[in-house]
């Protein structure tokens, strides 16, 4: 998420819009007047920050860790705490990380490949997938490196954390068979770094059959792998569909897999077009469902039959307006909702057109049930989304319906200083809050939620605000100049609906609790330059789950320091 503090030209601000005092007379409204970096300023008695989560990231051209995102837990219940001094807390930060040396993979079983090495190893790429806290956290992935004077043995170096890990061996040199298939494994603790061994101790598992397709429809160069259900990561090789004879309704498969079903859920099984056939729907089958009886089956047979699924789609003409039923110029993506043929819960089809000037389209799509989005060009215009748009299997045409967009709701406010005065300068801005994570089927065979447009605006004379929003869930913030030692106010999971009205009235700023020390990389050498960023967790609407929402960002200076105004709490601003 790019710094909201750099979307505006917000230097040069007014004296009176600097937090700075000379005596507690100064800090009106719960404020104390304490030393920050050689000034006087107003800070807060409280802070109420529970799971408060610090982002580091050095620069490109840093020498240890060069933009790697660690994240550091403030520690123990979060930065909860109160001083009637003012809160100016010390707090240093000591990037680590720990190294994973050696990683090897080991062949136990009798494998039928080229012969192995002495030891029984393979080589193999090593991917590390960070399994962060919160949905919305910066993702970190690395990739393991030969150990020096190795040709099996692997190394590298990531923040202390919980890891998935990705495995893809590799055959032997002048080997022409092919290796063991691809391995995932989940949440490996790598808080404390170490070795890891990883060992093939039984022939992989395969799941083979074939796939019956209906007239018109021709599988050639289509693609189908075995995937893990939580990214969607290969756990197999893929293979590439043949049709022979040429003019066959059917083709065969056969993938070797490794996954343990005692202790994770059942992958899938993935069938895709090729490239140059994006319009053609996709599929995906959970193993377990296909061997029922017998999901822990090393060999399953799993006939998978597409006939009556409806090969070419039917052509489908429609419109944009709007509520004055004038034409808007739009882009409109079609998701499929279910679609007709017995492999339409497995199935799942996804179109996007372009509307002429005159708000008009054609496309073709198969039978079924669709969410429509409709995302117009103009940004007055509201992101709509329909469920159960329908095209039937049969009949003269699909056209004549249109699609009805509606104007963004208004998100409006004043933004003030604690002395009642008016934050002429500064920003406020709407975005779509983080959603929780999903599964890969999920993700996969059921319609996401339209994403809403990120809105900005610059604060008025007044410290007024009027922003445009989709409707959906969205997080304010409310960004004051970067050195006015004011804290940035962040309101997360407002519920905007189509034609609502927001007008939150005034948002008072309120006196910082701040947060400042020295940055060092894990060699003890000081960061400079490097973005410092605040997350909160907090609970996504109608979940139990939590997601983040960023409350400030800075920077180390030249020496290492960095400063961070945070404000008290989340429910402060109001």
């Amino acid at each position: 998420m790019p710094a909201l503090s750099g979307c505006f030209a917000l230097g040069g601000f007014d004296v009176a819009e600097r937090n700075a005092c000379s005596s507690n007379d100064d800090c009106a409204g719960g404020g104390v007047c304490a030393f920050v970096d050689g000034a006087q300023t107003c800070v807060g008695t409280k802070a109420d920050l529970p799971g408060l989560i610090l982002e580091v990231r050095p620069t490109v051209e840093a020498n240890s860790g060069a933009n790697t995102p660690y994240l550091v837990p403030f520690g123990g219940q979060g930065f909860v705490m109160q001083a009637s001094e003012g809160l100016v807390v010390d707090h240093d930060i000591a990037l680590s990380h720990v190294q994973v040396s050696p990683i090897e993979l080991f062949v136990d079983y009798d494998y039928k490949g080229c012969p192995l090495s002495p030891e029984g190893k393979l080589e193999a790429d090593f991917t590390f997938y960070r399994d962060a806290q919160h949905a919305g956290l910066p993702d970190h992935e690395a990739s393991a490196v030969l150990m020096e004077g190795s040709t099996d043995a692997y190394t590298v170096e990531v923040p202390p954390g919980v890891y998935d890990v990705h495995v893809v061996p590799r055959a032997p040199v002048n080997c022409t068979a092919p290796p063991p298939p691809p391995m995932y494994y989940r949440g490996v603790d790598l808080a404390q770094g170490g070795k890891i061994d990883l060992h093939l101790t039984a022939e992989p598992r395969v799941i083979s059959g074939s796939i019956s397709f209906p007239e018109g429809k021709d599988l050639a160069n289509w693609s189908i792998e075995v995937v893990e259900p939580k990214h969607g990561i290969p756990v197999s090789r893929t293979q590439v569909l043949t049709v022979d004879p040429p003019l066959a309704l059917f083709t065969t498969y056969n993938l070797e897999y490794y996954w343990d079903f005692g202790l994770e859920s059942s992958p899938i099984l993935r069938l895709r077009p090729p490239a140059d056939d994006p319009d053609a729907p996709k599929f995906f089958w959970q193993v377990a469902s296909l061997s029922p009886l017998n999901p822990d089956s090393k060999s399953i047979q799993a006939d998978l039959t597409l006939i009556d699924l409806d090969a070419v789609g039917r052509e489908v003409e429609s419109f944009v307006v709007d509520a004055q039923g004038k034409a808007v110029v739009a882009t409109v993506s079609f998701r499929s909702l279910e679609l007709s043929g017995n492999a339409s819960n497995s199935a799942i089809y996804s179109a996007v057109v372009q509307t002429d000037p005159e708000g008009r389209f054609t496309t073709k799509l198969p039978p079924g049930k669709y969410r429509v989005t409709t995302h117009p060009i103009d940004l007055t215009k509201a992101v709509t989304t329909e469920d159960g748009f329908e095209v039937p299997a049969d009949g003269e045409c699909v056209c004549g319906k249109g699609f009805t967009v509606r104007d963004k709701s208004i998100v409006s406010g004043v933004v003030v200083l604690p002395n009642g005065e008016p934050l002429t300068v500064g920003a406020a801005s709407v975005s779509p809050s983080r959603s929780p994570s999903r599964p890969y089927l999920s993700r996969s065979l059921l319609a996401d939620t339209p994403a809403s447009q990120p809105m900005s605006t610059p604060l008025g004379f007044g410290g007024e605000f009027s922003l445009l929003a989709d409707p959906g869930f969205a997080d304010l913030l409310i960004v004051p100049p970067p050195g006015s030692l004011y804290p940035w106010l962040a309101d997360p999971q407002l519920h905007v609906e189509v034609g609502q009205a927001f007008d939150f009235n005034t948002f008072t700023l309120p006196y910082p609790a701040v947060l400042r020390g020295e940055v060092r990389d894990p060699l003890g050498k000081i960061v400079p330059n490097a973005t410092i960023r605040a997350w909160m967790p907090v609970t996504a609407s109608g979940t139990e789950e939590t997601v983040v929402i960023q409350i400030a960002e800075g920077a180390t200076g030249f020496d290492g320091r960095y400063m961070l105004p945070l404000a008290p709490s989340l429910s402060s601003s109001r």
